[in-house]
């Protein structure tokens, strides 16, 4: 009786420790690749000059230090922090690392889910540096502005989970696609291409609203016309979590 029961639970504790292992295996493989440190001083830079921009063109006095950190978001910073988790897929199934890694790790979904929580930590915390380093730049080039601790600390929190989830959805595309130029396509298609198509076809304008372009401007701008904030953020998750569920599909049916 006691073996029948503990079975069990040391099952749950092997899956438990496989799953640590992996997630420190991928954090090791993310921290030694100098890809991943130039797209992060990139994704900074790049908030910084747009933040900065954006703080120089603003003339509204009701305007907050964290608009132009939100404005660097959409317009940049997020498809650089998408791109590093882009790389961690497409790059090991371009230099054979994707066969060793499933040496390592033969449990298909286990690896996938380890590639999601280590590169969804390592966004969001990226992003939300990247939120703080927009609002000091925004605040420092405003010529007036209205700063409410609260309203901008949502406004840095809301930039941390947008990058997190559409660098999850990546990298769903990418253990779909496996090659950079078709996960590149597949996720500007979606943010622009998509959007551009439906946007004449009657109806077309609830649907763009839907795509995770749209819940991006409902999640960081407050709504668009079709989602609300909770909206935004539930149709993001939706994009994101569809996406794992379509790798996890695909990798346990085909070969490395």
């Amino acid at each position: 009786m006691t073996a029948a029961v503990t079975e069990p639970v040391a099952r749950t504790v092997r899956r438990r420790t496989a799953l640590r292992w992996a997630v420190a295996a991928e954090w090791t493989k993310l921290v030694s690749l100098r890809s991943t440190w130039y797209l992060l001083l990139g994704a900074l830079a790049l908030t910084g000059l747009v933040a900065s921009a954006t703080g120089v063109l603003t003339h509204d006095p009701g305007a907050s230090p964290g608009d132009p950190a939100v404005v660097a978001e959409l317009n940049g910073t997020c498809l650089v922090l998408a791109s590093l988790a882009m790389l961690a897929v497409t790059g090991e199934q371009a230099t054979g690392g994707a066969a060793t890694a499933l040496l390592c790790v033969p449990d298909r979904v286990r690896l996938l889910t380890a590639k999601a929580l280590t590169l969804g930590a390592a966004v969001c915390a990226t992003g939300l540096a990247c939120a703080l380093l927009g609002a000091v730049c925004g605040a420092l080039a405003l010529a007036r502005s209205t700063f409410d601790a609260a309203a901008t600390a949502g406004q840095l929190l809301a930039v941390a989970v947008h990058a997190a989830l559409l660098g999850t959805l990546t990298l769903g595309l990418a253990a779909v696609v496996r090659r950079s130029a078709g996960t590149v396509t597949a996720l500007f298609g979606l943010l622009f291409l998509v959007p551009v198509a439906l946007d004449p076809v009657p109806g077309g304008e609830t649907a763009v609203d839907l795509l995770p372009g749209g819940a991006s401007e409902a999640w960081l701008l407050g709504g668009n016309g079709t989602l609300e904030r909770p909206g935004g953020l539930l149709a993001l998750l939706v994009w994101a979590l569809g996406a794992l569920l379509a790798a996890a599909v695909v990798t346990r049916r085909r070969d490395a």
